[in-house]
């Protein structure tokens, strides 16, 4: 099956079909259970008279709102992501957008009142014991205090959001996924979605690599205006909101929402750039095994080996399903689910969205997964690592609810990435020649590479922008000099870029749809090296721990989980821990290379 043709997921479990009146009905009912919540609650949770159990009860009531609305939202965003192009996709994202927005509006008052009750009050109620799983949410809520304004000005910047901030993320979504590319291949000219053109920056052809990442990044950069605005605009409209609550830095929400300290992200993107030199060392490694002087931007993907594996869908699954199974025979039964009962959007075609996602919905749904399956290597690790993802929701769902089950984006990467490592367990069993071998051990290094080194990158030049475009309006040229600057801190010397790759931040969709989170990327990552290593050292006894790990989602403090498995993230040598594996294999390929 050529590129996972047809493999196609259903989304019946939701709705009937894309047009389902339930759809509607849904909203209609979210809506409702909302301003009936408000009625029920509102200046009820703050009050003297407040127990326990009215708080418990106001939280059960709250949960099973986000639950009605999600439903209609999930579909309306599968829709849109697999079909970018519609109108009708397009008309239904924009109406549950609206309905979410007028949710929160009737409900944001919970979470203000939450906030207001006096710290002796909530000690009694926590005491009690009564919140039971619902008491972690509590206190995260609380984290946020010194920050929220009154209900109206929260109510103002829910509404102008939507003609702001929102607007301008769909614009993103909508003006890209129009995009198409016309390139030369095999003396015939091809139109080309972004999937296949940033896949074409693997193929063995240093020629066709090098005009595919030209012609990509200029693109973008012929757009320019569109990014520059939309970037900055967002940058702006954030500047304002936390001039508004008081925060110090563009970056405070994301460590409170995350529940871990400044002190912890900066120390580990602090230990990242002290390691990436091993980032030069392997890339002037690769231009010696390609037998190049120095490698260009369009070769940092480029193929080590001559001929490249070709792995169709069915035996990428079947490898998959193996890495799972050789864990955890429990694990490979729920991934066989993703396949059997059509979790899984792979293949390619025009108007769907590039890259890849695993959306969770709500404990009551199974997980959906977006992939643009390519036959090789790197789409088997992609397809591994948005299923630990999947595999993440599937064990949170069990004991979580809709409130708690989401895990905090410190920790969303560690399935996956583990996932990934497994993989590699997997194709390191077999019996190896030594140019598979090199490949394999390129390809995971590529991947550590891109997920730590070129994360923090990400975060430091979006904290930069964010940090300038709050004092002035940021100009095209001002992106892309910051985005060169940051980038040669990381590469150095060693990669010799193309004067179209300046653009690049305008490719990012993380800068515009949730800002700040690559360092999750970075985070779990590491995270998952020591786990691994941990793994290795206690084998199966390893495997509950690691369960109970994910099943946690997020009903307990980030540092907490960490420490259940006997490790402190506090300290530099946790994170420098990571980079030792990752030494290591970087030794180990260097042998193989001669």
């Amino acid at each position: 099956m050529e590129k996972a043709k047809g493999i196609v997921w259903k989304l019946n479990d939701l709705y009937a079909k894309d047009d389902d009146p339930k759809i509607h009905q849904d909203i209609d009912e979210a809506i409702e259970a909302g301003k009936e919540f408000k009625k029920r609650f509102h200046g009820k949770i703050a009050s003297e008279d407040c127990t326990e159990d009215r708080l418990v009860q106001a939280l059960q009531s709250f949960e099973s709102i986000i639950e009605g609305i999600y439903r209609p939202y999930a579909m309306a965003n599968l829709l849109f992501a697999a079909d970018g192009r519609s109108d009708k996709y397009k008309a239904l994202v924009a109406k549950v957008q609206d309905a979410h927005t007028r949710i929160e509006n009737s409900v944001l008052f919970f979470a203000l009142e939450i906030q207001k009750i006096p710290d002796d009050k909530m000690s009694e109620i926590y005491a009690s014991g009564k919140l039971g799983h619902y008491r972690h949410y509590v206190e995260s809520l609380r984290l946020f205090t010194p920050y929220t304004l009154d209900e109206k000005s929260e109510q103002i910047i829910n509404n102008k959001n939507l003609s702001g901030k929102t607007a301008f993320v769909n614009l993103f979504d909508e003006f890209t996924a129009e995009f198409e590319w016309e390139l030369e291949i095999d003396g015939e000219k091809k139109k080309l979605t972004a999937s296949e053109v940033r896949q074409l920056l693997w193929n063995q052809d240093a020629d066709l690599r090098k005009r595919a990442k030209i012609a990509h990044d200029a693109k973008f950069g012929e757009n320019g205006l569109i990014f520059t605005n939309v970037f900055g605009n967002l940058i702006k409209d954030h500047s304002i909101e936390m001039e508004m609550r008081g925060y110090e830095s563009p970056i405070q929400p994301s460590y409170l929402s995350n529940k871990v300290s400044k002190d912890v992200v900066e120390t580990m993107m602090d230990v990242t750039t002290q390691n990436y030199h091993l980032a030069r060392q392997y890339y002037r490694l690769k231009a010696k095994l390609l037998g190049m002087p120095k490698l260009k931007g369009s070769d940092l993907y480029a193929p080590i080996t001559k001929s490249e594996r070709v792995i169709p869908f069915e035996e990428g699954e079947a490898l998959v399903l193996d890495s799972f199974r050789g864990f955890s025979p429990e694990f490979g039964d729920i991934i066989e689910k993703a396949f059997s009962d059509d979790w899984i959007d792979a293949e390619i075609r025009p108007g769907k969205r590039g890259g890849a996602f695993c959306m969770s919905v709500t404990p009551e749904f199974h997980p959906y997964v977006l992939m643009n399956y390519v036959d090789n290597l790197n789409s088997v690790y992609t397809m591994a690592h948005e299923l630990g993802h999947a595999l993440h929701t599937v064990l949170s769902s069990e004991k979580q609810t809709a409130l708690t089950f989401h895990p905090p984006l410190v920790l969303a990467e560690t399935a996956s990435v583990f996932a990934e490592m497994l993989l590699t367990r997997r194709l390191r069993s077999e019996d190896l020649d030594r140019e598979t071998h090199i490949q394999i051990l390129a390809s995971k290094l590529e991947d550590f590479f891109a997920t730590i080194s070129r994360q923090t990158m990400y975060i430091q030049f979006e904290l930069a922008a964010h940090q300038e475009g709050a004092k002035r309006r940021l100009s095209a040229d001002d992106f892309c000099t910051l985005w060169t600057k940051h980038r040669d801190e990381m590469y150095s010397d060693v990669i010799d870029f193309f004067p179209e790759e300046k653009w690049y931040w305008a490719v990012i969709p993380h800068f515009i749809h949730t800002r700040f989170y690559c360092y999750a990327y970075t985070f779990g990552a590491l995270f998952v090296l020591a786990l691994y290593n941990r793994y290795e050292q206690e084998g199966e006894a390893f495997v509950p721990k690691y369960r109970e790990l994910l099943a946690a989602g997020d009903s307990t403090w980030p540092q907490t989980l960490v420490e259940s498995v006997g490790m402190d993230f506090l300290e530099a040598r946790f994170w420098q821990g990571g980079f030792t594996v990752i030494e290591n294999m970087l030794d180990e390929l260097q042998e193989l290379a001669g």
